[in-house]
C-alpha cells in the first residue's frame, strides 16, 4: 500500500497542506503551509480569526528510508482581540511542535531517548547513521539540561 506524500503528512497535523517536495538521496525537503481559520491566543485563549501575516519555519523530522526530512513550515500570526490581554499578536500553536523548538516532538524524543541510553560519543554516531546531523556536544548540553528526579540508590548504604 503506498501512501501520498500528503497523506503522509496528514498524521502530524490535518491543517497541513503540501506546496513543494524535494527529493535527494541525502534529504527529503518539503515547505508546507497550516491553513487555519483560527487560532487560541496563548496567553488568554481566545479565539482569534483576524490574521496578521505569516512566518517560516524550519524544522526537522525523523528520517524516513535513510534520509533527512527537512521541513519549511508556514504558520499563520494573529491578532489578539482582547482588550485585556497584553498580547497583541501571536504566533500559532501547532500540536506537534513546542515554540521556539527546530525539530518536531516525536524526534525529540528519539533524541533524548538515544542520548540518555548511552554516551553522547556514542550517542553523536547512532545519531549520525539514522540520518539525524547532530554533534555529541549537543546532545551533552540536552543530558545536562534535562530534568532528572534524583532518588537515592537502593544499593547504597545508609549511615
Amino acid at each position: 500500500m503506498k501512501i501520498s506524500m500528503e497523506e503522509a503528512l496528514f498524521h502530524l497535523d490535518e491543517n497541513l497542506h503540501l506546496l513543494y517536495h524535494n527529493q535527494t538521496e541525502e534529504e527529503l525537503f518539503f515547505i508546507v503551509e497550516v491553513q487555519s481559520l483560527s487560532a487560541l491566543c496563548p496567553v488568554c485563549h481566545q479565539l482569534s480569526r483576524r490574521s496578521h501575516s505569516r512566518y517560516c519555519r524550519k524544522v526537522d523530522d525523523l528520517p524516513i528510508t535513510d534520509r533527512h526530512v527537512h521541513f519549511q513550515v508556514l504558520i499563520h500570526k494573529w491578532f489578539c482581540d482582547n482588550p485585556d490581554c497584553s498580547t497583541k499578536v501571536f504566533t500559532e500553536r501547532l500540536a506537534w511542535l513546542q515554540p521556539y523548538k527546530r525539530k518536531t516532538d516525536r524526534l525529540e524524543n528519539l533524541i533524548e531517548k538515544i542520548a540518555f541510553s548511552t554516551n553522547c560519543l556514542t550517542a553523536e554516531k547512532v545519531c549520525r547513521a539514522m540520518h539525524i546531523p547532530l554533534s555529541h556536544d549537543t546532545l551533552l548540553r540536552r543530558v545536562k539540561a534535562a530534568s532528572v528526579e534524583l532518588t537515592p540508590s537502593p544499593f547504597r548504604g545508609h549511615r
